[in-house]
């Protein structure tokens, strides 16, 4: 269900949505802590939080905003102004989970590299117009105070909050989401192809300012998965961007942008532009600019960035406060540390990390479990992961490859070869579940769609290799269909799968005759040879959740990602430029493209969204596109002991909806 009208003053209507709080005569006194183990009588239209105004409204008081000590000196000498000026009119009230914190302290992360592992960390600090709460489903305001969409969700009106600013103090208005959409988004300098979140119905979105505080996005077709994108998987891609700081850059701004953008290095400002400003938001901070780029996270880059480290301190303009009028975050400053990944462990058990799942995989659980008390801190298994999937690249630019690769019996007999029950069992304890690779929590997936050819079949996959004409040697090793020698190099990143996994599978397929070789490389070096159509194998892919199958279609047509594709980006080409570039997919393909245009449209539950997601979940599996191997894996979540605020269930840590995102890591605290 997606209600059309949101807002903090809405009332009951909306506590249908979720886990809202529960109501009560009389409220809390200003000064007290409501949290949401003990709500004191607040009550809230959305999950733990509410606006200034309602909360002000119910207590009766004027809620007094105190300080980080952080910014006392700051205020003090006048280069910031008191936290009454710094927060918005009508600030974000949290609700903590068990209490309102203390300040200070250091939250310490892992990742290992720029762009390598770091979306964990990214989710501490992150923010976007709309936040999916810790019941993954409701979608509460966040910087958007609230929205209204029209009848046929073609049209949607978003309003800020009064008073809200970016990090230098800027006031941050409606001016900042028109710039990045007309200005970032539709630039053709900058994107030749308006991204697809914001194509719909074949247009591209139109934005309009309505004032200060309000604008309006209005689409071509309905689109009712835009706040899904933009609280889920898009809540790294913030819709906005501080026009103030931008502007220099552009030539339409700036008629000496190009000039000064060759004077500094660069091209011209199309690349210099393209090396301050990401759609990425963990990428904006990899340069020296990021010190001076504005934002409106819970914590803005304090150091420059090396190959060690990246640290972060509080934003002092940061929209939010407790239910005791204390602005947030609690958390003075977040560090992440580089590290290669077979350090990870020995760091944790040292409890040089306080929270940290992304990348932990589940073969660690024992050794970081019998961990706890020396590294003080607590192992939770957050389920529902999945294991390695692999997708063999129907439009690899080699012929020959690219002729045993787009057969789908060969597809069928590398999943019928692989033995799952060994997998599960070798590296996952026995706790996986043995499935294809099918979108999870929808209503159109079967328990025959996830066992689908998954049964350990060796003979069977050995019928569908003879019959391709991948005839046996002597020495077990066969021929390519054109009686030439065949091997499949098998490039794999530690980021996406483990070496382990890797020698296994390999070893399944050579016992049916194809020769593999097997090789790690870096996560970079793999997505340029995805995105070039030169890699034989592609995995960098999260199997979608419900909310991103709604808001974010591409995941489940070619090429399935967009840092990393899986394959098919000449047919993406082809379909983008109406046949001008790239290649004509195959009959299956352009049927997705097809089924994805109508999806965005269509309202999720209705019965059209469930005749579309059967479809392209039978496409998919028919054409053994995405070879699954394991389902509902435990994921370890390592958080220390220190920590306070912590959800007490915290039943995702994933991609898809911005890992820790939903849990509120700025209302985190060290007892």
């Amino acid at each position: 269900m997606i209600d059309k009208k949101m807002s903090a003053s809405s009332a009951l209507s909306a506590l249908a949505l979720g886990a809202a709080l529960l109501v009560s005569t009389g409220g809390a006194s200003a000064g007290e802590c409501p949290t949401v183990a003990d709500p004191q009588g607040i009550t809230t239209v959305y999950p733990e939080q509410l606006d200034l105004s309602d909360y002000q409204r119910q207590t009766g008081d004027k809620l007094v905003l105190t300080d980080n000590p952080l910014f006392a000196d700051q205020v003090k000498s006048g280069a910031l102004p008191s936290v009454d000026k710094r927060v918005p009119e009508d600030a974000l009230v949290y609700l903590p989970y068990n209490e309102c914190g203390k300040y200070g302290g250091m939250l310490r992360g892992l990742s290992k590299a720029l762009e390598s592992g770091t979306s964990e960390i990214l989710s501490w600090r992150q923010v976007n117009l709309v936040r999916i709460s810790d019941d993954l489903q409701t979608i509460v305001p966040n910087v958007a105070k609230s929205w209204e969409w029209n009848d046929d969700f073609s049209s949607i009106t978003i309003s800020l909050r009064k008073g809200h600013k970016w990090s230098d103090g800027t006031p941050f208005t409606a001016d900042d989401v028109v710039f990045y959409i007309d200005d970032i988004i539709k630039n053709k300098d900058l994107h030749p192809t308006v991204p697809s979140v914001w194509m719909v119905g074949g247009e591209p979105v139109e934005v309009t300012k309505v004032d200060t505080e309000t604008f309006r996005f209005d689409f071509a077709a309905p689109y009712p998965g835009l706040l899904h994108f933009l609280a889920t998987g898009g809540s790294y891609f913030a819709a906005y961007a501080p026009k103030h700081h931008y502007m220099p850059y552009l030539l339409k701004y700036n008629p000496k942008a190009d000039e000064e953008a060759k004077a500094a290095g660069a091209e011209g400002w199309v690349q210099q532009f393209g090396l301050i400003w990401h759609k990425w938001k963990d990428a904006e901070n990899i340069t020296a600019h990021a010190l001076t780029r504005p934002t409106l996270e819970s914590h803005v880059i304090e150091l420059e960035t090396d190959t060690q480290r990246r640290q972060y301190v509080a934003n002092p303009y940061y929209f939010k406060v407790d239910s005791s009028g204390q602005q947030l975050p609690y958390i003075d400053r977040q560090h992440e540390r580089f590290l290669d990944q077979e350090l990870f462990i020995l760091s944790t058990l040292n409890g040089e990390v306080d929270v940290k799942t992304q990348t932990l995989s589940l073969g660690n659980f024992p050794v970081i479990k019998e961990g706890e008390a020396k590294g003080d801190y607590v192992v939770h298994r957050p389920s529902g992961a999945y294991g390695p999937y692999i997708v063999f690249n129907q439009t690899i630019m080699d012929p020959s490859l690219r002729a045993v690769y787009s057969d789908v019996r060969f597809r069928k007999a590398m999943s019928l070869a692989i033995d799952r029950n060994e997998l599960n069992e070798v590296l996952w304890f026995g706790l996986g579940k043995p499935e294809q690779a099918v979108p999870i929590g929808v209503p159109f997936v079967t328990d025959e769609d996830r066992n689908y050819l998954i049964e350990h079949d060796p003979a069977a996959a050995g019928a569908l290799l003879d019959e391709m004409g991948m005839e046996m040697g002597t020495d077990g090793i066969r021929t390519g269909p054109d009686g030439k020698p065949f091997t499949l190099l098998w490039e794999y990143t530690a980021q996406h799968n483990s070496s382990e996994f890797a020698t296994l599978v390999s070893d399944y397929w050579k016992k049916v005759g194809i020769n593999v070789t097997v090789k790690e490389v870096t996560t970079q070096l793999m997505r340029e040879k995805a995105t070039a159509s030169t890699s034989d194998i592609n995995m960098e892919w999260d199997v979608p959740y419900e909310p991103t199958m709604i808001s974010q279609i591409d995941v489940y047509i070619p090429p399935y990602s967009d840092i990393g594709p899986l394959v098919g980006v000449p047919w993406r080409d082809w379909v983008a430029t109406d046949g001008a570039s790239g290649e004509e997919p195959p009959a299956w393909a352009k049927r997705l493209f097809e089924l994805a245009d109508v999806w965005k449209t269509v309202l999720p539950g209705s019965d059209r969204y469930l005749e579309i997601g059967t479809e392209m979940v039978k496409i998919n599996l028919e054409n053994m596109v995405i070879i699954g191997t394991m389902g509902a894996l435990p994921r370890p979540l390592v958080v220390s002991n220190k920590l306070t605020n912590i959800p007490e269930a915290w039943n995702v840590s994933h991609f898809n909806y911005g890992y820790d995102y939903p849990y509120r890591a700025d209302q985190w605290s060290f007892k």
